[in-house]
């Protein structure tokens, strides 16, 4: 019997913001015990239940204020995706900026070093401060789509609530998926693969510059693979976002989540090793520069440049696929871990 009230108790405080919960639980442990009798059975803690209505409703009693754009049931997680998307995403691409400032101002030919430092440090506030702008309106757009989806879902409880349907207690909710993770990794994701399809499309030019007398400029990889980087970067962002999208709706871990992480997973390994291992990876000029250069004890960086197996390509992309079979299974285990609780 007082099963049915943890039950319940915990299914109305898991939708409050973590500061509320211990006081609200307390609070409504202890009212529910005073509406019932001294001796009271598994029907009459059923007809209390009932009386005090679905969790959902009552969760909304519970806050301290109306429903605004974004909840208190989620705002500690907005505030907290906030304070690592926005200074990662806004320095990220204030050193890019940058550093096209500066390779902008060389093929102009700028040889004035306060005019080339201004150039380059104006660009690089102004692209940072408008990704982190962008990051700030996306991040925000995500949550509230988390939360309508919540209020619909919760809507639809109001309406088919039984006491059947209450979930079990799961200690320190070892199975959840925290919204502030998955909201952070879907503003990441669409943040960086617009970057990357930029780049690959030739808006932001890949170059690599060196100093032998003047300054040269040559592009790092050739034009054949970043034509075919820019379908993949797409594909490979789309998994991404479908699997965020999947957390964001469950917010556990589930079998259909679990799902969604293996595929995306290996599908976007596939997808990465057959990009690295391409014949024309890197562009003529640049496999010419390895070749000319005495790189001494670092000569596998020369080896980068010749035919045939790439060792260092093939290491890499077995550290890839290392990864991402990790990551399958701690997905695997957190799911079976979540059904066994």
């Amino acid at each position: 019997m007082d099963n049915l009230i943890e039950r319940y108790v915990y299914d109305v405080t898991r939708r409050l913001s973590e500061k509320d919960r211990d006081e609200v639980s307390k609070e409504l442990k202890s009212n529910i015990y005073d509406m019932l009798s001294e001796h009271a059975d598994e029907n009459e803690i059923k007809m209390i239940l009932y009386k005090l209505g679905s969790p959902t409703s009552l969760a909304e009693k519970y806050r301290q204020k109306p429903r605004y754009l974004i909840s208190p049931a989620i705002y500690d997680d907005y505030v907290r995706v906030l304070k690592w998307v926005l200074p990662l995403v806004g320095i990220v691409v204030l050193v890019i900026g940058i550093i096209l400032g500066a390779i902008a101002s060389i093929k102009d030919g700028m040889v004035d070093l306060p005019y080339l430092i201004s150039n380059t440090l104006s660009k690089g506030i102004s692209m940072g401060i408008s990704a982190a702008l962008q990051a700030l309106v996306w991040t925000t757009v995500g949550f509230i789509i988390a939360e309508r989806t919540g209020a619909k879902a919760g809507q639809s409880e109001e309406q088919e609530w039984k006491i059947e349907d209450l979930p079990e207690v799961l200690p320190n909710d070892k199975g959840k998926i925290p919204l502030s993770d998955s909201i952070t990794e879907l503003v990441l994701t669409v943040v960086f693969s617009v970057l990357a399809i930029l780049m690959c499309s030739g808006f932001l030019p890949i170059a690599f510059v060196i100093q032998n007398g003047d300054v040269q400029i040559h592009t790092l990889f050739s034009a054949a693979f970043l034509a075919i980087c820019v379908p993949a970067v797409a594909c490979i962002a789309l998994l991404g976002v479908c699997e965020c999208i999947s957390k964001i709706k469950a917010r556990r871990w589930t079998p259909f989540v679990c799902g969604a992480v293996i595929v995306n997973n290996i599908v976007s390994t596939c997808i990465i090793i057959y990009l690295l291992n391409r014949p024309d990876l890197f562009s003529a000029e640049f496999t010419s520069f390895l070749l000319a250069v005495d790189w001494g004890s670092s000569d596998f960086l020369r080896f980068m440049g010749t035919s045939g197996i790439n060792a260092f390509i093939v290491f890499i992309s077995i550290v890839v696929a290392v990864c991402s079979l990790v990551e399958c299974g701690h997905a695997v285990y957190r799911t079976l871990k979540n059904r066994k609780q």
